[in-house]
């Protein structure tokens, strides 16, 4: 272990873990999830810029003259973290904003730069592991074989190799000399520096942060660096990322997706000429989406409903009254089988049936929707670590009263639209990204 351990550096006490859950009201976002990872193996929904793994190969590098137990003073910043706050203040000083969009931390930066003080883990996000640009890159990272373990993989030093020579940094990777050897040598002592102070540990004057903005830039990517990653991404034995990115780049397929950016569109124009495995995928999530649709609809209008009602209680006999509740207590009980039918290749068909069972039987629209209120009462409940409030407060008498958080002018969609999300846009901000759109 590296001797950084001096004396811990207090941080704010984080506030307590809420109690209030105001995502996912009916539980359907985690099947939603592992289709949509099917689809992209490695890619989130938060990404949006691929020159991202680009600098977590340049961190891996960095870092590799750390041993693994290495950790900072404040006993919780590891040497990738300091080299993420060097990267995210040096874009927000050297950078315009609009050359920035996408960077995960930099308003943090900012506020940071402007009182005066060194980003560290106090004056960073709270959870980085999850938001910050490793935190939302790395299982990517992973998946393409830039990083293996921890370390830099066969995929990352061919990246980095790539990188090096299109920035004329040869020498910052392998055995061979060059200018690259030197910037290396530069960011590693500012690495072991901010271990020591738990900090970035760099006047505003130094030279260093010049780097960031001329290397690793968001939108500055070189041909063979572009390159490299494109090929990486179009690799994939496991998902259909190749698929969809070839669509996403030719003719119809943009046409497709910048008609009204929908994914139920662009996944009708991938389908027309989709392989097998890909054409099975597709109608799952089709099939899938719109029943999580008619479900999402008939809640919306129910919480409309409650908020048009203020203070009184209503009974579900009320809500029941919507023509989307009435619509999903026929159609979604219609439909479970042919869902839970088109999710068994999958793998799937236990998990959708574990999570909306509650709503698959028969029964009037006041029925239906009593199972509804139910069905998010228990969502909420199971929620970790130790479960979340409903969205509305429901009496002995059945009645219902919408809490104040929740009140909403907006009714549902009442269209074919996704409830969720499956990487399209992301895919096709790395298009871009990449210069592969064709125009």
């Amino acid at each position: 272990m590296q001797p950084y351990a001096l004396a811990p550096l207090l941080t704010e006490k984080d506030p307590a873990e809420s109690a209030e859950g105001g995502l996912d009201p009916l539980g359907t976002e985690p099947l939603a999830d592992a289709l949509a990872t099917r689809l992209a193996p490695g890619v989130r929904e938060r990404m949006s810029h691929p020159r991202f793994l680009t600098a977590i190969a340049v961190s891996l590098e960095v870092c590799r003259d750390f041993d693994d137990e290495t950790i900072a003073s404040d006993q919780v910043s590891e040497p990738w973290q300091v080299f993420e706050w060097y990267l995210v203040e040096g874009l927000v000083r050297t950078t315009e904003s609009g050359n920035r969009l996408g960077l995960p931390g930099s308003l943090k930066a900012s506020r940071a730069i402007s009182d005066g003080v060194p980003l560290s883990a106090k004056r960073y996000l709270k959870t980085p592991t999850v938001f910050g640009f490793n935190g939302v890159y790395r299982q990517l990272a992973r998946t393409l074989g830039i990083e293996e373990s921890g370390r830099l993989g066969e995929t990352g030093f061919q990246l980095l190799s790539a990188w090096a020579k299109d920035q004329g940094l040869e020498g910052f990777c392998g055995t061979a000399a060059g200018p690259g050897r030197e910037v290396r040598d530069q960011l590693v002592a500012a690495v072991r520096d901010g271990l020591e102070k738990a900090a970035t540990d760099r006047s505003s004057g130094w030279s260093g942060w010049e780097f960031f903005s001329e290397h690793l830039a968001p939108y500055t990517a070189r041909r063979g660096e572009s390159r490299f990653i494109a090929s990486a991404l179009l690799a994939d034995p496991k998902g259909f990322r190749r698929e969809i990115i070839e669509s996403l780049v030719s003719s119809g397929g943009r046409r497709a997706w910048e008609a009204h950016n929908s994914e139920r569109e662009f996944h009708e124009a991938l389908r027309r000429n989709a392989s097998d495995g890909l054409a099975l995928l597709l109608d799952a999530i089709d099939a899938y989406e719109t029943l999580s649709r008619l479900c999402e609809d008939a809640f919306r209008d129910c919480l409309y409903e409650l908020t048009r009602q203020g203070a009184k209680k209503t009974p579900p006999s009320v809500l029941a009254r919507s023509p989307a509740v009435k619509t999903a207590s026929e159609r979604v009980p219609a439909m479970f089988g042919d869902v839970m039918a088109r999710l068994e290749p999958l793998g799937e068909a236990a998990r959708f049936r574990d999570t909306l069972a509650g709503l698959a039987e028969n029964g009037t629209p006041p029925e239906w929707t009593q199972r509804l209120i139910e069905h998010h009462q228990r969502t909420q409940r199971q929620k970790p670590p130790t479960g979340k409030n409903p969205w509305f407060e429901q009496f002995d008498d059945g009645s219902l009263i919408i809490r104040p958080d929740y009140r909403t002018d907006e009714t549902g969609s009442h269209d074919s639209s996704y409830v969720h999300l499956f990487r399209t846009r992301p895919l096709w901000d790395f298009a871009n990204d990449l210069g592969i759109v064709k125009s």
